[in-house]
């Protein structure tokens, strides 16, 4: 026979289980790990469900597919972020409820001058991690060491380039090396002149790749001494961890930066519960322990990714991308 206690407790912990909250998160891999996802869960008494997300597209077609109502927030660049709240797919953030932001880093704390994060008075994101998308040379292959993208041009590494297989970045990285004020607007011109740039380049590629595990396999079986390393310093420490030796530098001309970003969905229907999250991870022990397992640069705590003399240019939404693409396209399939 069970007793009424027993009955009592069990009742009890039937209604507490079915009052636990859901969080519902889109993220790129190592922005939600299992144990501070346990923690939040310890701290908060709520459930949270991560699923995580490969390319910027993913992230578009499962946010805009669901208008917003499968997740409560979603980790994107503050590039790709202008559609979404184009769209009408986001909720703004109430700062309030974000204690943590405030001890963000300088160049980070004052929203208003983080390119993109706000509309119309409103914050529809915080950011959260950073990298450049710099040069990766192999130390026994190059000297003396490069300062610039320019680098990759020079003959004396003919077939011996790793390229990034990317029309969007490679115009604008390009557009940087011929001294282009804006890397993400330019005219028909300009596109054209880079064009012509870059098919110069093919003379020195080896090959295209797209992942950073692809990069790492090319150049293990291949004589490569430069990589555009568009993963920047997770692409680093995974070649690293493999034993090559390689150094990075951030391009003197500037170098390509990514902002990625929490955002709030449309469809949110655990509003405080997200702001409490994005609250949970921009604590210092959190920051730190990203960094140093992913290799990205974090927004609370200094890093080497971001350097007192560094010139980091956020990637911002470029003027055409289906024209970037077809050029890149036509790039490739040049003789």
């Amino acid at each position: 026979m069970v007793g009424l206690g027993a009955l009592l407790g069990t009742s009890f912990m039937a209604v507490v289980a079915a009052e636990a909250k859901e969080l519902r998160i889109l993220a790129w891999q190592g922005y939600a790990d299992d144990d501070w996802v346990k923690e939040f869960e310890q701290k908060t008494g709520s459930d949270v469900s991560v699923v995580f997300i490969g390319t910027d597209e993913e992230v578009w077609t499962k946010i805009k597919g669901s208008e917003g109502q499968d997740f409560d927030l979603f980790s994107v660049n503050t590039a790709q972020l202008q559609r979404y709240i184009d769209a009408g797919l986001t909720t703004p953030i109430d700062l309030d409820k974000v204690p943590n932001q405030k001890s963000q880093l300088s160049n980070f704390v004052d929203l208003t001058k983080v390119t993109g994060v706000m509309r119309n008075g409103k914050v529809h994101a915080i950011p959260f991690c950073f990298d450049s998308i710099g040069l990766i040379y192999d130390t026994d292959k190059v000297s003396p060491a490069p300062t610039g993208m320019d680098v990759l041009w020079d003959p004396k590494y003919k077939g011996k380039v790793l390229a990034y297989d990317n029309g969007e970045h490679n115009f604008s990285f390009t557009a940087l090396t011929m001294g282009m004020v804006d890397p993400f607007n330019l005219t028909s011109a300009q596109l054209e002149e880079i064009k012509a740039k870059l098919i110069a380049l093919k003379a020195n590629v080896l090959s295209f790749y797209s992942t950073a595990d692809e990069a790492l396999q090319i150049y293990q079986s291949n004589d490569v001494a430069l990589i555009f390393a568009n993963y920047g310093q997770q692409q680093v420490k995974t070649m690293q961890d493999a034993g090559a030796h390689i150094a990075y530098i951030k391009p003197s001309e500037g170098a390509l930066a990514w902002l990625d970003t929490w955002v709030l969905t449309s469809g949110v229907e655990e509003k405080e519960l997200a702001e409490q999250w994005i609250n949970f991870v921009l604590q210092k022990k959190i920051s730190e322990q990203l960094s140093q397992r992913t290799g990205f640069g974090n927004t609370v705590l200094p890093s080497p990714n971001a350097g007192a003399t560094d010139k980091l240019i956020y990637l911002e939404a470029v003027e055409d991308p289906t024209k970037r693409s077809d050029l890149w396209n036509e790039i490739k399939s040049a003789q």
